[in-house]
């Protein structure tokens, strides 16, 4: 079982994350808080083995980075689709995905970083081309 906190301030995307669970029997979301206030709170309750931080709650990062190097938590930043993997890398994290990603990319995300494993993802393949020319 892996267990993950998802720390993400948009209320959409908490309740998309939830349906992970319904995919992925290995994977439970043991907590969703919304502020770095609930977050310090969760994670004096709960000892995940991910922790999916979006890059707002990145201010406070020198805070909780003990905590997961003292309790070998692997770190996945949720990205915005403008922020670029290299400046996100300076964390530390283990792996970036970016708020776009699909349901099984996400878990396969999840479960790579459990095992340690680094997960950048790929966004060659989200790369947006220009709308063909239409014909007056």
């Amino acid at each position: 079982m892996i267990d993950v906190i998802v720390a993400d301030h948009q209320e959409l995307f908490q309740l998309g994350i939830q349906s992970i669970q319904s995919i992925a029997s290995d994977i439970w979301i043991v907590g969703q808080p919304q502020s770095p206030e609930q977050l310090l709170h969760t994670l004096k309750q709960v000892k995940p083995h991910v922790l999916i931080l979006s890059t707002s709650f990145l201010p406070m990062l020198p805070s909780i980075q003990p905590v997961l190097e003292s309790r070998q938590m692997a770190l996945l930043v949720l990205a915005e689709d403008g922020d670029r993997v290299a400046y996100l890398r300076w964390s530390r994290a283990q792996g970036v995905v970016y708020r776009s990603m699909n349901e099984s990319a996400m878990v396969d995300a999840m479960r790579r970083v459990a095992r340690g494993e680094l997960f950048i993802q790929d966004r060659s393949s989200d790369m947006r081309k220009d709308p063909p020319e239409v014909a007056p």
